[in-house]
């Protein structure tokens, strides 16, 4: 009778890959704010140069990276904006093929900043892709405490 008193909220369901997608068509901060709370906590996949990798290291095989290890992350260019570094959210992406690492998203972000020569980061979904500049993620990274 008196549902209209009720207030309700509307519950965004979408997935990290639609997320992305809307984020690449639309540019709503709404959205990108959507993004980073769904990003918490998630795991994300950067493209490793191989020759950087141990000897040790077999394919398959799981390896934690050690203090002494230097991994070469593989970066895209993007026209007129330089080199940025790259994840996917899904570790079958064709993005990986050959060696990658799997890294907790704000340690992602975090390895990011402290490289001068890159831009930004790129995080590559399913089918679309969104970057952030170094600025916006100082700003992740602030809103998140991480």
């Amino acid at each position: 009778m008196f549902a209209f008193l009720k207030r309700q909220e509307k519950i965004d369901r979408r997935d990290i890959e639609q997320l992305i997608f809307d984020i690449a068509e639309h540019q709503r901060e709404a959205d990108f704010h959507l993004l980073y709370k769904l990003m918490a906590g998630r795991e994300v996949f950067v493209g490793i140069n191989r020759a950087s990798l141990p000897t040790s290291i077999e394919p398959g095989v799981p390896y934690t990276t050690q203090a002494s290890d230097r991994l070469e992350m593989k970066t895209v260019s993007i026209p007129n904006h330089g080199a940025w570094s790259s994840a996917a959210t899904l570790a079958s992406h064709p993005l990986l093929a050959g060696s990658y690492v799997g890294m907790q998203w704000f340690d992602f972000l975090r390895m990011t900043r402290k490289v001068p020569e890159l831009r930004g980061a790129a995080l590559q979904g399913k089918t679309s892709w969104v970057a952030f500049d170094k600025e916006r993620i100082a700003y992740v990274l602030a809103q998140s405490g991480a």
